[in-house]
């Protein structure tokens, strides 16, 4: 391929010159497993190349084996696709040349990719984040992300093991399965409430109609995501969620909780013949499975996934000797990329004290005592 060349046409697109020396690299790395670019591009414009260079959200889920020869360590969709979006840009690199346009211009758009095609055609294909640039964003994200003190994490979870037996035997008994919520050393700070999901829950939440109690599954409760917030603003505020938290702030999941679209079974280890049946509710009120984080970045249910995990072994690290923040037999995957170590991140300090501790046990407890006297 023209290495050179192409190089300074990335300099004239990406003036970071790590970003330059990686697309250059994917691209040769192609080279050397599936043969030179320009041969490709010769033959068929590269569109073999790219065929093989494509594995879909359908072949992952599959877990089909991938088309091309070569070596990923890690996830095959995310590899596979930086690869194809560098053979990409040596394709326009190419048709620029072939179509006399100066290689040092700046690359050449893609005209039939920008027009507003009819409604008979295809959707645009638009290039996608490298993997280069996920990890710039999680360098920028990962200092603004704000999670609570393991201190408090700690008290929650004593607390649950005081409990424990009453609090299986009140779900156990409304035909709930308590180890959705109560497993080993589990941080749940609301066992048997859960976010409403799908229409009917919904509507029946805002009393917009009415559903038989057996229909609701296991849930004591349902819930509009306040529950998840009661911890945060009692430790800082010494009292209930209002409907409003800190400014310019809002709070997120890291590990799926509800039944759709749920990733557990594709972004974590299900071990010793474990599977993934249903969603663990628990993890909805665990303060180990929430931040908070600052409303002009991305909430990390939308992050790719080398950073929700980055996300899931800072929260293992963080909590790992005061609770189980997930269930027994399924764990997070080790690091695998030392570039994505947390290790290599800056993270801003743990917040919250145990001043107001007691003040939430209280209400919970209380709040748990109620569905056990009422039998609700």
């Amino acid at each position: 391929m023209m290495e050179e060349d192409f190089r300074n046409w990335l300099r004239n697109k990406y003036k970071d010159e790590g970003t330059i020396n990686s697309r250059l690299s994917n691209c040769l790395t192609v080279c050397r497993h599936e043969g030179d670019l320009d041969i490709h591009f010769s033959k068929d414009s590269c569109k073999e190349i790219i065929t093989k260079l494509t594995y879909s959200a359908d072949d992952e889920k599959n877990k089909r084996e991938k088309r091309h020869n070569i070596p990923i360590d890690g996830n095959i969709r995310n590899g596979t696709a930086t690869y194809k979006q560098a053979v990409n840009l040596y394709i326009y690199f190419k048709k620029g040349i072939n179509n006399g346009v100066n290689i040092l211009d700046k690359a050449p758009i893609d005209k039939k990719k920008c027009l507003i095609r009819n409604s008979h055609s295809n959707w645009p294909t638009w290039e996608l984040p490298l993997e280069d640039d996920i990890y710039q964003l999680a360098q920028t994200t990962t200092k603004y992300i704000r999670f609570l003190n393991p201190k408090i994490i700690e008290a929650i979870t004593k607390d649950n093991i005081e409990h424990y037996n009453e609090w299986y035997e009140l779900l156990s008994i409304n035909n709930i399965n308590p180890n959705l919520y109560l497993w080993e050393m589990s941080p749940c700070c609301f066992p048997g409430i859960r976010r409403h999901e799908g229409s009917k829950e919904i509507a029946y939440f805002k009393k917009q109609t009415k559903m038989d109690k057996n229909d609701i599954q296991n849930a004591l409760k349902l819930d509009d995501n306040d529950f998840p917030k009661q911890i945060w603003s009692f430790i800082f505020r010494g009292k209930k969620f209002g409907k409003f938290g800190p400014d310019n702030y809002s709070l997120a999941h890291l590990i799926d909780h509800k039944i759709s679209k749920n990733r557990m079974e594709n972004e974590l280890i299900f071990i010793n013949g474990n599977k993934f049946s249903e969603p663990y509710y628990g993890l909805y009120t665990c303060p180990s499975n929430t931040i908070y984080i600052p409303n002009s970045l991305l909430k990390p249910t939308d992050f790719n996934l080398k950073l929700r995990r980055l996300l899931f072994q800072k929260a293992e690290s963080l909590y790992k000797d005061c609770c189980n923040i997930l269930p027994p037999l399924i764990k997070i995957p080790d690091c695998d990329d030392e570039k994505w170590n947390i290790e290599n991140f800056k993270w801003s300090n743990c917040v919250g004290s145990l001043d107001n501790i007691n003040n939430f046990l209280s209400y919970r407890n209380n709040l748990m005592n109620n569905y056990t006297n009422k039998g609700e």
